[in-house]
Formats: C-alpha cells, structure tokens, sequence
C-alpha cells in the first residue's frame, strides 16, 4: 500500500509538472502529443489500463492551456479562427451528433460523440497555440526522434516473428498482430495495430516534404519508408500518391497531377482487376481485389440500413467504432494475449466494423453528416488558398494531411479514432494556426520551404 501511494505521489508530481511546463511553454505541446498518443497502447499493455484515460487527461490540459492562451493575449481568436462559412459545417456536424436523431443517449452515443468531439478539440487547440511556428519545430524534433525509433522496433517485431509477439511478447492476435492477406506480418510498432503505425508514418511523410529541413526530412522519410515497408499497409500507397499529386500542384504542375490521376486511377483498377485476389475472412472464397476492395465493400454496406440511414442515421455509437468502444466500458482493457481464451479478430460483414469514415458518419448521423464533412475539408483549404499563393510552407502541411486524411477516410474509421484522428486533427490545426497567423506577429514564420 505504501508503495502505491508513493507511485501516485510520484505520478500527480509529474503531471503537475507537465502542466506547469506546458502553462509556460505551450509550444511543446507537440511533444506530448507524439510521444503519449503514439505509446499509450504500449502503457496500457505493460503497465496498467488505467493509462488509457492519460489521452483524455492531455487532451483536457491542452483545452485549458489554450484557453487560457486567450485569455492572456498570447494567442489571438480573430487571426486563427474560422471564418463562418468554414466552421458552420463542423457546427452542424457536431448538432447532429448532439442531437443523435436517429437513437438514444446512452453508452454507444456517449462514446461514438466523445470519439468525435475529442479530434474537433485538438483542432481548436491547434489553431490557438501560441507561437505555432516554433510548435511545428518541436513537432518535427519530436517525429525526428519517434518514427526512426518506430522503424526500428518494427523490424524487431519483423525479426521476432508473429507467434514469439504473441506467446511471448503478449500480443493478441488479431489486434496489435495482423498478418497481410499473403501472410506476412503488419508489425504494431508501439501502437495497437500495425495501421495506426503506417498512419503516423504518412503523417511525417507530409511534415518532411513541406516543413522539415533537408537533414530531418531525410531522417522522417527514410524512417517512415522503413515502417510503411514493415506494416504493409495498401492504404498508405494511396496516401503517398495523393502527396505526390499534390507536392505537383504546388510547384505548378496541376495537368501532371491531372494525368498522374488518371494514370494511377486506371492502372489501380487493371492490377485490382486482374492480378491481385484475396478472401474477405480467413478460408472464404477468393476473389479479385476490385470485386471486394478486400471486404470493405461488404463491410460499408452494413452502415447502410435503408432510406432511414440517408434521412437521420442509424443513431451515433449503434454501428461500427461507438458500439464497440461502449461494449468495453469506461475503461477498456488493453488488447493481451490469453491462452484461455481463443482470439476474435473482427472481418467485413461484422457490425462493428464499417471501416469508412465517411460510412462511420452515414450510420451516426445520416448523409447530412457526411455532406457537412465533405464541405468543411472543401472550405478548410479555400480558407488557405491566400497562404498556399504565397507558397507558405505550412499550409501546405495542412493541405497535405487534408489530402491523406480524405484518402484515409475511404477505407478506415479514422476520423474519431485514436490516436490518429486526434495526431491528424491536432496538426491540421497546428499548420493551419502556423499558415494564418501575420507575419509581424510571429516574425520567425517562414515562407519559404523549411521550419526545422
């Protein structure tokens, strides 16, 4: 007993140092974000479940510290906030998700609304922290020091093997262990699995090309290749080809990107046509990637249940990440491996698994939702096209993790997923704060190429 009481001493001691660090210099911020967000899985595995609501606690010291960033001056609301026409469609998202006219408000809807408004939070703390420009050179310290650290320990878990991560690492398969559909092994890194680890490495792929020195970028591409090749995601191909096609725009090339679209759209469906075959569950019938898009087509159609999806929704938290996030409670257990118990990985057709942003916010609040969505990225980048004129290089960060993230939206429930809707959202506003605030306030903000 004595000793827990000496471990909580130590802990409030450490948070209240944090706090007090970050009331001072809440440019560091970013460093929480990267180092917390990306190990909490890893924490709740070794150390204690309980370490789950550390996010919700940082994300709440960061609400605080913004605000009172206001309060004191230190960041100005009319240079950073949203005109109306860019925060009313995120306003009439959120009333929807409030309002949940399309069921109760119960657990489901508690959490499926927490998992969304959490994200919205870190965009607003992100639009309002003082001195963006030096946060974006902590952001890009910070994934200088984590995505090589995070290559490595993915090729570990490679060298390792899936069932030594399982029986001896206590991993559960399934969860933190994935195997691609030809068998080989998506290493979790720290994270819970191994596509929230692929997620963060297309994310530092973004801060390389348009923010990062020549020396860091460097470092961050040649670590976030080194994960993207360790976990295997298909997905993030698709995100680096929209960072290609929009790296193009930028330096005057649209009608490339025009035909690099074109091209990579139709040779995609050659390949997923032709050559590449998988199964949508273990054992089922195999089929041509096209026809199935590796089971998303039947795991979308299940967020849609009628007319009565398109008009309200099927009520926020009844389908895909609310119900299954409400079924393990407050706090959740972290994902282990236990020999009495056989492991139950979810697969297309499962109902708590829609695997679609833009299905997630369908089943919640109908296609209103999803339109209101649609028109805030939209509006997002027309709220940036003066800083992206001037070849501002943070906003072009933002419009780069706009890019990814619609892409990313496609075929995972990322949006109000953690840790990569609450990573994403959180550096769409760090960039965006960077790229709107004037140049005679901030008098470091680069124009050109480089922050770190």
């Amino acid at each position: 007993m004595p000793g827990v009481i000496l471990l909580a001493v130590v802990a409030l001691a450490l948070v209240a140092a944090g706090a007090w660090v970050l009331l001072q210099r809440p440019w560091l911020a970013p460093w929480g974000v990267v180092l917390l967000f990306g190990t909490t899985a890893e924490l709740r595995l070794r150390v204690s479940d309980a370490l789950g609501v550390s996010k919700d606690a940082y994300v709440l010291l960061l609400v605080v510290v913004a605000a009172l960033s206001v309060l004191r001056g230190r960041a100005s609301l009319a240079a950073r906030l949203p005109p109306a026409a860019v925060w009313f469609p995120l306003a009439v998202l959120v009333v929807l998700y409030l309002a949940d006219l399309g069921g109760g408000h119960g657990a489901a809807w508690l959490f499926g609304t927490r998992l969304l408004l959490e994200p919205m939070l870190l965009l607003l703390v992100g639009l309002l922290t003082p001195r963006p420009d030096l946060a974006l050179r902590h952001l890009v310290l910070a994934l200088s020091v984590f995505v090589p650290l995070q290559a490595v320990i993915a090729w570990v878990q490679q060298a390792v093997g899936p069932d030594a991560l399982v029986h001896q690492w206590g991993y559960a398969f399934g969860s933190q262990v994935r195997l691609s559909s030809g068998g080989s092994l998506r290493s979790p890194g720290t994270y819970e699995e191994a596509f929230s680890l692929a997620a963060q490495a297309v994310l530092a792929a973004c801060v390389a090309v348009t923010v990062a020195s020549r020396r860091r970028a460097a470092l961050l591409l040649a670590g976030a290749a080194a994960v993207l090749a360790a976990t295997q995601v298909r997905t993030a191909a698709l995100q680096l080809a929209a960072l290609v096609l929009l790296l193009l725009v930028r330096h005057g090339r649209a009608r490339a990107a025009a035909v690099g679209v074109l091209g990579a759209g139709a040779g995609a469906v050659l390949v997923a046509g032709a050559f590449l075959r998988s199964s949508t569950v273990p054992g089922g019938p195999v089929k041509p990637l096209l026809f199935t898009l590796n089971g998303r087509l039947d795991a979308w159609a299940v967020a849609y249940e009628g007319p009565v999806t398109l008009l309200r929704g099927n009520g926020v938290g009844a389908l895909g990440a609310g119900s299954t996030r409400a079924e393990a409670g407050l706090v959740a257990a972290a994902p282990a491996y236990d020999p009495t118990r056989e492991s139950t990985p979810m697969f297309a057709g499962n109902s708590a698994f829609i695997d679609s942003s833009w299905g997630q916010v369908l089943s919640d609040v109908g296609l209103l939702g999803v339109l209101a969505l649609l028109a805030w990225v939209v509006l997002h980048v027309w709220w940036l096209r003066g800083p992206l004129r001037r070849d501002v290089a943070s906003a072009w960060l933002a419009a780069a993790v706009l890019a990814v993230s619609v892409v990313d939206w496609v075929s995972r429930t990322t949006l109000g997923s953690y840790p990569t809707g609450f990573t994403t959202l959180y550096l769409l506003g760090l960039a965006t704060g960077a790229a709107l605030v004037p140049r005679t306030a901030s008098p470091s903000l680069p124009s050109t190429r480089t922050v770190a």
